[in-house]
């Protein structure tokens, strides 16, 4: 039968496993049931698939082998080359079953063909699922723009923005509210070291530069120190947009991939 054969030559099955594969940790999308058979499991019985003892055992393992591949998971990319193999298991036992058993191949032949019509159609289903689970992954993450979130990093709200972490919010701003406290005190020391300089005393102009010094040091370090707090909220802020770009690539992928199954 040539049916399977040539629509599984024409569609792209390398462009659906890497859009697969892109999202296939994901448990929202994939979910498996035990009932089906896996096309994995069922394709390596179709490839070790030889002539039994005698004709009638033959076919009756090559009947089961079709049969099976009527509830096999649509969900899993084997199946176009599973159904591919069993076409041509028929097409072998055509060649070397005796001929009185033809017309019964011929009826597995059509079974074959309606079978993979039908895991068709059910692994299309599917495929619209995924897109469509990541078309609204996408727009409840794009919901949230980037921007907004590197400015609110300024003040310490990003986690809040982003991933709605009240507790981690609070944490940030306590943070940023203790580098602001020390840098103004640094900023006293370095601006008037006379009246800022605590238990220190600067009785001498040397006393004085030194307190002077201190104070520009804190303020220094707390400012590298903001500079590290920032370069770490940014880097979170483009971490949170890294699975937006993976998922459209994948509804891309994906997509090309339906168009080319649906010829």
């Amino acid at each position: 039968m040539g049916i399977v054969n040539s629509f599984v030559n024409q569609i792209g099955r390398e462009t659906g496993r890497d859009a697969y594969r892109s999202i296939i940790s994901s448990s929202k999308i994939r979910s498996k049931v035990s009932s089906v058979e896996s096309p994995i499991s069922l394709l390596q019985d179709v490839k070790s698939f030889e002539l039994m003892a005698n004709d009638e055992a033959t076919l009756l393992k090559i009947t089961n082998l079709v049969e099976k591949s009527e509830n096999c998971d649509p969900e899993d990319f084997e199946w176009q080359e599973l159904f591919r193999e069993l076409d041509n298991k028929i097409d072998f036992c055509k060649d070397n079953l005796n001929k009185e058993h033809y017309s019964k191949l011929e009826i597995l032949d059509q079974l074959n063909a309606d079978n993979f019509q039908k895991v068709k159609k059910e692994h299309i289903d599917y495929i619209k699922r995924v897109i469509e689970v990541l078309e609204n992954n996408v727009k409840q993450s794009e919901q949230k723009n980037s921007t907004i979130a590197k400015l609110l990093s300024f003040i310490g709200f990003r986690p809040f923005y982003l991933d709605g972490k009240t507790v981690s919010s609070l944490g940030n701003l306590f943070l940023l509210l203790i580098m602001g406290g020390i840098f103004y005190r640094g900023y006293l020391a370095y601006s008037d070291p006379v009246l800022n300089a605590g238990n220190m005393g600067v009785s001498t102009q040397e006393q004085i530069a030194k307190v002077s010094r201190m104070g520009i040091s804190l303020m220094v370090c707390i400012s590298l120190l903001y500079i590290f707090y920032l370069v770490i909220a940014f880097r979170k802020v483009n971490k949170y947009e890294c699975p937006i770009k993976e998922n459209k690539k994948s509804i891309t992928q994906f997509q090309k991939y339906l168009s080319e199954i649906q010829i």
